[in-house]
C-alpha cells in the first residue's frame, strides 16, 4: 500500500505575497523544497526575477504588483491560475507613540497589512481562484505583537490584531468550501523589516529584548516551515487557529 507523506506539497501551487524578501521569500523556497510550485507577488521585479531564477522557472513564477493599489489586486486575480493555497506575507511596520499618530500613518499601515489582505482574498474567492473542496489552505502572517501591548507599536499591532481577528471570520465563511484559514504569529524574526525597527531603537533596548527570548530571535525559515505545515495535508483538520512562534518569549520567562 502506498503511503503518502502528508507534509509534502507535491502537486500544489501556492500564491505568496511579499515574495521578494524576508519571510515571503523563505516561504517560496520552502514551498518548492517541499515539492510544490510557487507564484510570488511583490513590488520589486528585480527581486522577483532573482527568486524565479533561484528556484527555477518550472517551479516558480511571479506577478509584479503593488498591494496598496486596488487595480493591482484585480490584476493579480486575473493573471493567477487556480491555486491550492495562498500565503499573505506582505507587510510594513511603523513605530510611533500614540500622541504622534496621524490618519495618514494609520491608513498606510492598515492598507497593506489588513485592507489589502481582505481585498485580495475577496477577489480570489469571488473569482474562484482557490480550489474548493480540495483541502486548500490560506496562511496569514500576523504577529505576536497583537497579543501584547508594546509601547509605540500601536500602528503595527492594531493592523495585525485586525488580521488575526478577521482570519477567524474568513475561516468560518470558507469552511463550507473546505478552504482552511490559519495565522502564524511570529515574535522577532531576523528580517530587513526587523532591522528597520532595530534602527529606530537603541542598542541597549535591542540587547535587552533579545535576552527575553529563551531560544533567541527567529529566522525567516522558522516561519516558512510552519507555513508549509499549514499548507500541507498534515494540517487538514485545522482551521481558524493561530500558531505562536516566539522562541518561548511570552510563555517561558520567570
Amino acid at each position: 500500500m502506498e503511503v503518502r507523506f502528508p507534509f509534502s506539497l507535491e502537486g500544489k501551487t501556492i500564491l505568496v505575497t511579499g515574495a521578494s524578501s524576508g519571510i515571503g521569500l523563505s516561504v517560496c523556497r520552502a514551498v518548492v523544497a517541499s515539492g510544490g510550485s510557487v507564484i510570488g507577488v511583490a513590488r520589486r521585479e528585480d527581486c522577483l526575477k532573482e527568486m524565479e531564477n533561484e528556484l527555477g522557472a518550472g517551479n516558480a513564477s511571479y506577478i509584479k504588483a503593488d498591494l496598496s493599489l486596488d487595480a493591482d489586486i484585480e490584476d493579480i486575480t486575473l493573471r493567477m491560475p487556480e491555486v491550492n493555497g495562498l500565503v499573505y506575507a506582505a507587510g510594513i511596520t511603523r513605530l510611533a507613540p500614540l500622541k504622534f499618530i496621524k490618519r495618514h500613518d494609520l491608513e498606510e499601515v492598515m492598507n497593506v497589512n489588513y485592507f489589502s489582505m481582505v481585498l485580495l482574498l475577496a477577489q480570489v474567492v469571488r473569482h474562484k481562484k482557490i480550489k474548493r473542496n480540495a483541502n486548500s489552505s490560506v496562511v496569514l502572517i500576523s504577529s505576536v505583537a497583537q497579543q501584547v501591548g508594546t509601547k509605540s507599536s500601536l500602528l503595527y499591532t492594531g493592523s495585525k490584531g485586525a488580521m488575526s481577528a478577521g482570519s477567524r471570520v474568513i475561516a468560518n465563511e470558507l469552511s463550507s468550501q473546505k478552504i482552511r484559514v490559519n495565522t502564524i504569529e511570529p515574535g522577532m524574526v531576523q528580517t530587513a523589516m526587523a532591522s528597520e525597527m532595530e534602527d529606530m531603537l537603541s542598542k541597549e533596548v535591542v540587547e535587552k529584548d533579545m535576552k527575553q527570548y529563551p531560544l533567541g530571535y527567529g529566522i525567516p525559515e522558522d516561519v516558512a516551515n510552519a507555513a508549509v505545515f499549514l499548507l500541507s495535508d498534515a494540517s487538514r483538520w485545522m482551521t481558524g487557529q493561530s500558531i505562536t512562534l516566539d522562541g518561548g518569549r511570552y510563555k517561558l520567562l520567570d
